[in-house]
């Protein structure tokens, strides 16, 4: 082994020392550093575990609203209730309040009546006077409930003077169609036909015609649903340079919206309906009557109507627990070409969560049949609950609207 000399040792100590000089600093600031990193890490942990525990709070609240049924109805309107749970390890608190008042506006939502919807396209738009022309019309339907929808019927009423051509018919079959008038029917009922959700089938067929200068409308409408499901006086053809876009012939339509369409449960509500009438054709026309099907639990308000129709008070009758509003005009009110007539009226509910639509039928003179709006208007009655939970960290509130197979979140928000 080699000998160290005392000058040597000196020098290797005071390496020594230097080097422990410079290294237990970083030695130290490292330690440092990788314990405010597992604080940090274990502050971070914690907060987000709060904030999963308020969440999965929230989430069991709202489970609970839309599937213990004796849960929900057990909560008395602006009462608040509470109950504790264990989530993550944590006690986690949460308050529900089935509330009158609620802080959101109601949620928009879709017409529930309409499970199917019809459009129709026409090719070419125009054509010249008495000009053998060929028209291609594309019929598509949109389902727009959820599963699936069978169909079981196409109907398409051709414009007046307008003939089918036998074998044109492509899509969803190719069969021709039973043929009564001017109306088409195609009976798919042996065709197992499906329309996914918010799927489209389409059936397209031509038309020969040689008419003379007007506007030609045509409509479609399907089999579930029928008139429901109606695409209106619709796919105009313009022949020549009619001196108005009016579909030639007789072509007239029936709306009906309600206001608002959303109401609380159990909550005393006025409703305005608007019931409008568009004549869309050339031929005027005469109403003998409207009448108006209030859903179960609703009640006309006397002294209501108003319009450009009439602003007296229908009669009222009940029929099956509903009160049926009748309008009668003797002698009948004119309705010419072009015109829209409109009737206004309200009605009051209290009534439970659930879908509740109206019928309208129209009966004018010239038609065999009256118009008919079948189940619209629909008012939704739902339930609003606000909600927190917490588990003394972070909270998580929000206000949900739970109707008949729906639910809608209008205000969500988490903070400490």
């Amino acid at each position: 082994m080699a000998e160290v000399r005392s000058g040597e040792r000196g020098v290797a100590l005071i390496m020594a020392l230097a080097f422990m000089a410079l290294v237990v600093p970083i030695v130290t600031a490292a330690l440092g550093l990788a314990s405010t990193l597992a604080v940090d890490s274990r502050i971070k942990t914690g907060i987000v575990k709060s904030q999963y525990s308020a969440m999965g709070g929230g989430q069991h609240v709202l489970y609970r609203l839309l599937n213990e049924a004796e849960y929900a109805a057990g909560l008395v309107t602006d009462v608040p209730q509470s109950y504790t749970v264990e989530l993550n390890g944590r006690p986690v608190q949460i308050g529900v309040l089935r509330t009158s008042s609620p802080t959101g506006d109601p949620p928009v939502l879709a017409d529930s009546s309409r499970r199917l919807r019809v459009r129709v396209e026409v090719i070419p738009t125009d054509a010249l006077p008495s000009i053998l022309t060929v028209f291609t019309y594309t019929v598509t339907v949109e389902n727009l409930q959820d599963g699936l929808m069978r169909l079981r019927k196409i109907y398409n009423e051709l414009p007046a003077a307008f003939a089918y051509l036998p074998g044109s018919t492509t899509g969803v079959t190719a069969r021709d169609p039973s043929i009564s008038g001017q109306r088409l029917t195609w009976n798919l009922a042996s065709d197992d036909i499906t329309i996914p959700e918010g799927a489209e089938a389409t059936l397209v067929f031509t038309a020969l015609a040689t008419v003379p200068e007007g506007t030609y409308c045509d409509e479609s409408w399907v089999d579930p649903g029928d008139r429901q499901t109606t695409s209106g006086k619709t796919a105009p053809v313009t022949v020549g340079a009619p001196p108005s876009n009016l579909c030639d012939g007789i072509a007239a339509e029936v709306l009906v919206q309600v206001t608002p369409p959303v109401a609380l449960d159990g909550v005393p509500t006025t409703h305005e309906y608007t019931i409008t009438l568009r004549n869309l054709g050339t031929e005027p026309l005469v109403v003998s009557q409207i009448r108006d099907l209030l859903p179960e639990g609703f009640f006309y308000v006397p002294g209501s109507t108003s319009g450009n129709v009439t602003a007296d008070d229908p009669n009222i009758t009940l029929f099956q627990g509903q009160q049926r509003l009748d309008w009668t005009f003797d002698p009948g009110l004119p309705w010419l070409p072009g015109q829209t007539l409109f009737l206004t009226f309200n009605s009051d509910g209290s009534v439970t969560s659930g879908v509740y639509p109206s019928e309208v039928w129209v009966t004018v003179e010239e038609l065999e049949e009256p118009l008919y709006t079948w189940l619209s208007a629909t008012v939704r009655v739902m339930s609003v609950y606000r909600t927190t939970a917490t588990d003394g960290g972070n909270t998580v509130s929000f206000e949900v609207w739970i109707g008949d197979e729906v639910y809608i979140v209008t205000l969500w928000e988490i903070g400490r």
